[in-house]
């Protein structure tokens, strides 16, 4: 039970919270170099950030988010909240006008008709959305009407995973998002939990598909980008790499079989593949995305085909089981797709595929409690007073970089 008995307390914790972790950030930054700048690049923002620097920015992100809630009056807060759709909408235009590509090598910038004759758009309108990017520290305004690159622009470039990403959630949520009034208050949308009655769907009932899924099956372009999406979070948040090199494979012996339920093209494999040659590895997912995963292997790691240490195996996870006899099954960002009733029936499948000594590792989201509890799981991570126990703002779109409370609301 909180200690703080008044807001003074509470505000006086904030600020000495916000102090603590700003300074641990600036230690592990200078650990290895130098502290960033907002103005340019950083060698360490090509790497995955350590656990420490991570602790460190939940508890910086929440601090000052509650501080400025706390502090402001509530019109002030709500009515700049009622326009937070632009920065991503934003994001999405630069990134597909490749405007942060056309300031590549011009570190001192460009006048904005220059960037206009590069990417084809009318200079005065681009110029206002690079200079409402810029106030919130995304490109740099070096003089008037003269644009450069900075640390948070530099990710855009078009063909970076982070910009993939950003293009993936703005063309998926955009129209989504704003049905999810008309979605629930609908009398067949609204009251159902089946896939096919999410806002998402409501959104394109006319097309008369079943859930999303389908829907990318039907639009070939944005089922290629929910691909490269998957690899570019793989990439970004580190699963891949983490899981590659942190379980303990090498207790495992020559041979052993590792099954991807719903692997996609096979992006998380690929990294194992790539690290533990003793494995012996099969995708599973449906016939035209092993289709591709098939292609992308055969650019990116033929030997694995040559060595036939990789299978590709067709599967439809509401109907029928995994392959039979793998030691290790592995579902990463499936569970959290679909209802419970119909998860519980996957899960079924799989335990009905398994041997006495196979393993299911289950890699997905647990979304952190936002009440104080009385006592805590051993596994419980709760921030310190008088933040919310799940970090507030720290936490709401990742876990360990991974959406949280954003994905729930996706779902």
């Amino acid at each position: 039970m909180s200690q703080m008995k008044t807001p003074r307390a509470k505000l006086d914790a904030l600020l000495a919270l916000l102090n603590s972790a700003a300074q641990d950030a600036i230690a592990e930054y200078e650990r290895t170099g130098e502290v960033p700048s907002k103005e340019s690049g950083h060698p360490r923002d090509s790497q995955h950030p350590t656990i420490a620097l991570k602790n460190a920015l939940r508890i910086l992100e929440g601090a000052c988010d509650q501080l400025c809630i706390t502090l402001a009056p509530p019109t002030h807060t709500l009515l700049s909240r009622r326009y937070v759709h632009y920065e991503p909408a934003c994001i999405r235009f630069v990134i597909k006008a490749k405007v942060a590509d056309a300031l590549v090598g011009h570190p001192d910038g460009l006048p904005v008709a220059e960037i206009a004759e590069k990417t084809g758009i009318e200079p005065g309108k681009l110029a206002r959305i690079l200079r409402f990017l810029a106030t919130k520290h995304c490109f740099r305004e070096v003089s008037q009407d003269v644009f450069a690159n900075n640390r948070l622009s530099l990710p855009l470039v078009s063909s970076s995973p982070v910009a993939i990403l950003c293009l993936l959630s703005t063309t998926v949520t955009f129209g989504a998002a704003n049905q999810i009034d008309a979605c629930l208050t609908d009398p067949e949308y609204g009251p159902s939990l089946r896939p096919e009655k999410s806002p998402f769907m409501y959104n394109v009932r006319d097309e008369g598909l079943t859930d999303f899924f389908d829907y990318l099956k039907h639009h070939p372009d944005l089922e290629q980008l929910f691909a490269s999406g998957m690899m570019a979070l793989s990439k970004v948040a580190g699963d891949g790499a983490s899981l590659a090199n942190n379980f303990p494979w090498k207790n495992m012996a020559p041979g052993s079989t590792f099954c991807d339920i719903g692997s996609g093209i096979g992006g998380i494999c690929l990294e194992i593949a790539a690290a533990q040659s003793h494995l012996k590895l099969t995708l599973q997912d449906q016939p035209h995305v092993l289709d591709k995963a098939r292609h992308l292997w055969s650019c990116e790691l033929p030997k694995a085909l040559d060595e036939q240490r990789v299978d590709f195996v067709p599967i439809d996870f509401f109907k029928e089981g995994p392959v039979k006899n793998q030691d290790i099954y592995y579902m990463r960002q499936i569970v959290h797709d679909w209802p419970d009733n119909l998860v519980k029936g996957i899960l079924q499948r799989i335990k009905e595929s398994m041997k006495s000594t196979s393993r299911l590792l289950i890699h997905d989201y647990v979304l952190p409690v936002l009440y104080q509890r009385d006592s805590q799981d051993l596994d419980d991570i709760t921030a310190p007073e008088p933040l919310l126990p799940s970090f507030g703002a720290g936490n709401i779109r990742r876990t360990l970089f991974i959406p949280a409370y954003y994905q729930d609301i996706n779902m």
